[in-house]
């Protein structure tokens, strides 16, 4: 069987749950991913190895962006802390399309796998309570998406 799947495939099914859960739960959508974000960095962590041993936002950011990109997910991501903000930039992001769709059709950028990778390393690393504070397509045009997370 092919190993290989298409990202329009998961893009559909990404789409369909945060349209459900946006539908469902309003402005407290993001607290449920939140909530998620652990789950979904421990699950890509079990894709392309361990984690758990990194302890610095350099060291983890390298490791991390090399297992995105073999999983395909996009071709680098990059963390910055600047003050009381973590802020991520994912260049070539496979899943940027969706994040323009709900965006276009009025729903707000909750969650994204990247914005839960962001929030679980913010948890994780530096050890402090975060929430996203924006999620969006870059300006530039291209396929590439900010995100910033609000440390407390």
């Amino acid at each position: 069987m092919n190993q290989q799947v298409d990202v329009r495939a998961v893009e559909s099914i990404l789409y369909g749950i945060y349209k459900a859960t946006y539908n469902t739960m309003g402005e407290s959508s993001a607290s449920l991913m939140r909530r998620v974000a652990p789950e979904i960095f421990s699950m890509i962590e079990k894709l392309g190895g361990d984690f758990s041993s990194i302890d610095d936002l350099d060291s983890l950011e390298k490791k991390i962006s090399e297992t995105l990109n073999e999983l395909g997910m996009c071709e680098k991501i990059t963390f910055k802390q600047k003050d009381d903000l973590l802020i991520a930039d994912v260049t070539k992001n496979a899943f940027c399309q969706l994040t323009k769709r709900l965006k276009d059709e009025g729903i707000p950028l909750f969650g994204c796998p990247f914005a839960a990778v962001t929030i679980a390393i913010a948890e994780r690393v530096l050890k402090k309570k975060a929430r996203l504070k924006t999620l969006e397509p870059a300006a530039d045009g291209e396929s590439n998406t900010h995100v910033v997370v609000q440390l407390s």
